[in-house]
């Protein structure tokens, strides 16, 4: 049992790592409420719970925080409307069930997750584990992506999610208990979609992919499905989303929901698209321990006096910057010294400028990663029924 719990932690998800999860800006550090039912050691941090403080209430500053989930990609028109229409606006959060939590999905989501809660928003994270019957890793067995859901739960426990305000729902409750709503749906979108239409949403390669096309049904009819004001998803539900404009705009739909798209994070490699997607250091995990962040941030592709497209820098930009408030680094080339930074713009001027050396940087993210996880390798270690998930999961997908 031991070493299946060490297989999943130290190694079992780099064997199919999942493409990233969308990732996002926040405002403000992700402890704004104690979780009680996690025993976690709370952090001090620049900032730690200034965020209640301005945002309730405020129309501005409650769209500004919306809109640095997404940046451009949300309809300023849209948005506007609904917050001055709803004080309290419903919002869906997805969540794929993954054994190997990418950090996005745990420090993103936490960070996103709370600000929105702290906005007046009714947060309820729809737990996807319904798609499961068509993952073959786990032969397709719902009980198994439901432990993994708990594992994902689990973790936002550690990292300081809001959960006690935060609704959950299982995909697989709502299908079961509402199906007679639930299919309709789905087979009206395949009814009213011609291939021809098909084909301009939905990318080539996922048509190419067996089951894809069902898969983008489904998907597309969970979102219509929930009555949500504003849905926040991942890349990975940009053509379900787009399927589901088109049926908003076929029956004239007025009350459709505004999707919220994540930003998202590259890949920590120089040539992403020449690399097995299954190279270890493509991705931070929120498994990763201090050796996993130190192969990677070594590998990471840090490009000196570049700073567009520069994947450390957007790490420090989405994660780093919106947990701490600031990121310090230790300048051991050129003068040294030390200096803190307390926006991207400061960050971006130095870097471009050659003031600050790519080492320095790498080095100074590592450390900034390793305090970001620390106490949920803690809590993993030392809570009992976060030992029994990992163990459980080493279960499912590691003994066959």
């Amino acid at each position: 049992m031991e070493a299946n719990a060490d297989y999943v932690r130290r190694g079992f998800r780099l064997a199919a790592p999942p493409l990233p999860d969308a990732t996002a800006a926040a405002l403000s550090s992700p402890r704004q409420h104690a979780v009680t039912t996690a025993k976690v050691p709370r952090r001090t941090a620049p900032g730690l719970f200034t965020f209640r403080d301005t945002v309730e209430g405020s129309f501005d500053l409650r769209f500004a925080a919306l809109k640095s989930i997404g940046e451009d990609r949300v309809n300023d028109r849209e948005l506007k409307l609904l917050l001055k229409k709803k004080h309290a606006p419903i919002c869906y959060v997805w969540c794929d069930p993954c054994p190997w939590m990418h950090i996005s999905q745990g420090i993103m989501k936490t960070l996103n997750i709370n600000k929105m809660v702290e906005s007046g928003f009714k947060v309820k994270i729809l737990m996807a584990d319904w798609f499961s019957q068509m993952n073959s890793e786990i032969s397709g067995n719902l009980n198994k992506m439901r432990t993994v859901g708990r594992y994902n739960i689990e973790m936002w426990k550690a990292t300081g999610m809001a959960l006690d305000k935060v609704d959950l729902v299982w995909l697989s409750d709502e299908i079961r208990q509402h199906g007679d709503e639930y299919w309709p749906i789905v087979m009206d979108i395949a009814r009213t979609n011609s291939v021809r239409r098909i084909k301009r949403v939905i990318s080539l390669e996922s048509l190419l992919i067996e089951h894809r096309m069902l898969d983008q049904y489904m998907q597309c009819a969970s979102i219509l499905f929930q009555k949500a004001d504003i849905w926040l998803l991942g890349m990975e539900q940009h053509d379900a989303n787009l399927l589901a404009r088109q049926y908003y705009k076929h029956f004239k739909k007025k009350n459709k929901a505004i999707a919220v798209l994540d930003n998202m994070l590259p890949n920590l490699l120089q040539y992403p698209q020449m690399e097995n997607r299954r190279h270890p250091a493509w991705a931070i995990f929120m498994e990763d321990d201090k050796e996993d962040i130190c192969f990677k941030m070594e590998k990471a592709f840090c490009p000196p006096k570049l700073a567009e497209g520069n994947p450390c820098l957007e790490y420090i930009k989405y994660i780093i910057l919106p947990w701490f408030g600031m990121f310090e680094v230790v300048q051991k080339k050129g003068n040294g010294g030390k200096k803190t930074f307390l926006s991207m713009e400061e960050l971006t001027a130095d870097y471009e400028s050659g003031a600050l050396h790519p080492a320095d940087v790498k080095l100074a993210l590592e450390k900034s990663l390793n305090e970001i996880l620390q106490p949920v390798r803690d809590h993993f270690g030392r809570n009992g029924e976060a030992k029994d998930l990992v163990e459980a999961i080493g279960e499912c997908y590691g003994a066959d």
